[in-house]
């Protein structure tokens, strides 16, 4: 048994709000079926205000194994006061799915547009612990003769594809209202959603000025990572969060003329339930690195040891020690006559006498 992530959007759905009540507010309602079994309600997604072409960014994790036939099926609704409106269906075989293109399948839905669903394996991968600021935000949102509004910004985080050609929504934040600088409620993110586990796959943030009727204004943004998110927190609990400092903030650009639009500093992004290597990394490189150590060589081709001839130690004389006097001893005496006058060294006194053993004429001493 494997789980697979399901996410989903749809276009051009029918508007079923009603005359003169504005652009409906589509959610949908997702089943499990399996072969032989009866539908299970799985989740549902958040409510999309005043748009015909949702993009949900809420994910649902089912189970899923290879070789057995399930369907998902979708139900979009548009959320009112005096009871729900269906604005369409349509269902999907996860294995087809699966071996689409991009993971992707699209179908005509019973009453208009087209639901989208896509579905990729999942694997558990640890959470981020996310809360930007916004910072001197700018907005060209007005009244008219140059009277600026205050807006209602919120923020999108949108992932590169696997193909690499596209970006995926993947999480948006509640609005806060009337302010040019947010500080946007924490938000914990599946890393399996966000970024499939790797950490330096390209992310996009964007923020927006919220508008009731679905047109939201671009206030900018920027690229990162999740190591980037990481890298770029600067503040901790023990801090005035008006404080926080903007050495490592994000500057907010939009167009091609990459106009600056305010700054966004990371308040908190902290892993949870994963290994950080980035930190690992960064130690590493603050401390010189050795010269790596050869590879060991395979048991069965260890070399044999030889020994190395050693040249013998050069010859370093020693100052010698100050001799005391030798004592004269005279030699034994010859038979036929006195001994040899031996005089004692310079340096001494008179030597003491020694009388012989031997029988003879006693030696002479000056």
């Amino acid at each position: 048994m494997s789980k697979v992530q399901v996410s989903l959007y749809a276009r051009n759905l029918p508007n079923v709000a009603g005359l003169f009540k504005g652009t409906s507010d589509p959610y949908a309602i997702v089943k499990k079926l399996t072969q032989g079994g009866s539908p299970v309600e799985i989740g549902r997604t958040e409510v999309v205000k005043n748009t015909l072409s949702p993009t949900w960014t809420k994910r649902f994790i089912v189970d899923y194994e290879l070789g057995h036939t399930t369907f998902l099926s979708f139900a979009v609704y548009d959320k009112t006061d005096k009871g729900d409106k269906p604005m369409g269906s349509a269902m999907f075989n996860i294995a087809n799915v699966l071996a689409a293109k991009g993971n992707t399948k699209g179908k005509h839905g019973k009453g208009g547009g087209t639901i989208f669903v896509k579905i990729q394996k999942y694997e558990e991968k640890g959470t981020l612990r996310l809360q930007l600021k916004g910072i001197e935000l700018k907005s060209t949102e007005g009244l008219g003769l140059g009277i600026l509004m205050r807006p209602n910004p919120f923020f999108e985080i949108h992932k590169r594809s696997i193909s690499g050609s596209n970006w995926d929504l993947v999480h948006r934040s509640a609005p806060v209202k009337d302010t040019l600088d947010p500080v946007f409620s924490e938000a914990v993110i599946d890393l399996g959603t966000l970024c499939r586990g790797k950490l330096d796959l390209p992310l996009f943030i964007r923020i927006f000025a919220h508008d009731k009727k679905g047109k939201h204004e671009d206030m900018g943004g920027f690229e990162t990572s999740v190591n980037g998110l990481v890298a770029a927190k600067n503040f901790s609990s023990t801090q005035d969060i008006n404080q926080a400092d903007l050495a490592s903030a994000f500057t907010l650009r939009i167009g091609k003329s990459k106009k600056e639009m305010g700054q966004v500093v990371i308040l908190r992004a902290d892993l949870i339930g994963v290994a950080t290597p980035k930190k690992e990394e960064e130690s590493k490189r603050s401390v010189p690195a050795a010269a790596p150590a050869p590879a060991p060589a395979p048991a069965d081709k260890v070399p044999v040891a030889t020994a190395v001839p050693v040249a013998p130690a050069a010859f370093v004389p020693q100052a010698p020690a100050p001799a005391a006097p030798a004592a004269f001893v005279p030699p034994a005496p010859a038979t036929d006559g006195p001994p040899p006058f031996v005089p004692p060294p310079a340096s001494s006194g008179p030597a003491p006498f020694v009388p012989s053993t031997e029988s003879g004429p006693a030696p002479f001493v000056p």
